[in-house]
């Protein structure tokens, strides 16, 4: 994911997402039955964090790769107090007052005021949001999706490996025309 994001765009990414999600919520169903519901949403929910993850290491790529660090300014301040972890978020300009493509950073509530000069490490072409460069950790963020992954796929291979020794779970059949609850 973070390699087609990267070189081949956002679209085509979630494409493929999307894609290979519905193919294993449909192979777990189709294989497990009611139970394959259950673990499909799980699937799907680890899986959506592997992908924020990936998200946020394939950032990391193009801003190691071909971002620029300059002093930018902060243009304005907004302060989400009410948020569960009380953050702002700060529009930054550059020295000449250009805006920066995907100039906006979060930070802890207060911590700049407009005027204050912020270090700043963002992409030209605008395709990754701008880090602190002290903030721009691809190999945590690529350990996470990895690790995600890795509990995906022992869990498939898990899932495998009981289907192969007990067999796929059978369906109860139903008698047409039978109301359920009445013998």
């Amino acid at each position: 994911m973070v390699t087609v994001s990267t070189y081949v765009g956002f679209g085509a990414a979630l494409l493929l997402g999307l894609v290979v999600g519905v193919a294993w919520i449909v192979g777990l169903v189709r294989l497990l039955g009611p139970v394959g519901c259950w673990v499909a949403i799980v699937s799907v929910a680890l899986g959506g964090g592997a992908i924020g993850e990936a998200v946020s290491a394939r950032d990391a790529v193009i801003l190691d790769a071909r971002g620029v660090t300059v002093t930018a300014r902060v243009a304005a301040v907004h302060d989400h107090p009410q948020d569960k972890h009380p953050n702002s978020t700060y529009d930054l300009v550059g020295e000449l007052g250009l805006p920066i493509p995907n100039g906006t950073v979060y930070g802890n509530l207060h911590a700049h005021a407009v005027g204050d000069r912020v270090l700043v490490r963002y992409d030209p072409e605008g395709v990754a949001a701008a880090s602190a460069p002290d903030d721009i950790d691809f190999s945590q963020d690529l350990a996470i999706a990895a690790a995600l992954d890795a509990v995906l796929m022992a869990a498939v291979a898990g899932l495998g490996a009981l289907v192969v020794r007990n067999g796929r779970p059978r369906r109860v059949p139903f008698r047409r025309g039978t109301v359920i609850g009445q013998g």
